[in-house]
This record gives C-alpha cells, sequence and structure tokens, in this order.
C-alpha cells in the first residue's frame, strides 16, 4: 500500500514540476514578445527556474527521492523572488503566486511520502 502511495505522489509531482516549468516558459515567450527590452535579472532567474524545474522533473523521476522533492520545492519558491514585494504586485502577480502554490502542493506531499 505505502508503495502505491508513493509511486502516486512521484507521479503528481513529476507532472507538477514539469508543468509549471512549461508554464513558466509560455510566461517567459509572452514577456519577450511585449517588452521591447526583456533581458533583466527577472526574466534571467524565470529562464534558469524552468530549465532548473525540467531537469529537477527528470530527476525526481529517475531517483524518486525526498531530496529531490524539496529541490523542486526551493525551486519554485525562489523563482517568486521575481515578482517584487507585496506592494509592486500587480494581478499577474497574484496569479503566479496561487498557480505556483497550487503546483507546489503535490510536491509538497511527495516530500511527506517519500523516502530520503
Amino acid at each position: 500500500m505505502e508503495d502505491q502511495t508513493s509511486n502516486k505522489a512521484l507521479t503528481s509531482a513529476a507532472l507538477s514540476l514539469l508543468g509549471w516549468s512549461m508554464l513558466s516558459a509560455v510566461a517567459l515567450v509572452a514577456w519577450f514578445s511585449r517588452n521591447p527590452a526583456p533581458w533583466g535579472w527577472k526574466s534571467l532567474l524565470a529562464t534558469i527556474c524552468a530549465v532548473l524545474g525540467v531537469l529537477t522533473s527528470m530527476l525526481l523521476w529517475k531517483v524518486p527521492t525526498r531530496a529531490n522533492a524539496i529541490l523542486g520545492i526551493v525551486i519554485m519558491l525562489a523563482s517568486l523572488a521575481r515578482i517584487g514585494g507585496p506592494s509592486e504586485w500587480t494581478w499577474v502577480s497574484f496569479t503566479l503566486v496561487a498557480i505556483t502554490f497550487l503546483l507546489l502542493m503535490p510536491l509538497v506531499n511527495a516530500a511527506m511520502v517519500l523516502r530520503s
């Protein structure tokens, strides 16, 4: 029973992290198409986090450990640094936070279920 639970948690976590990375990539494409000067620390951070998210998703799939699930959590939370402080938030910022936390839940579950 425990093995089935950990397999389900693993699959959900890997797909959630991969989905988050793909959504970040789509957001980056939109950012680059609309902004006249797109390169900055925020776009660089988003690009790095999206690439690391894909790599960590593959790593979590191949080597399902608690440490890899926690690495995915750290990457997703680190990407939120690009939205700035709450005084600068717009509706897009609230949407990014909501989607990130929604997709973060399977990773938190995997971190609790998987063994070290």
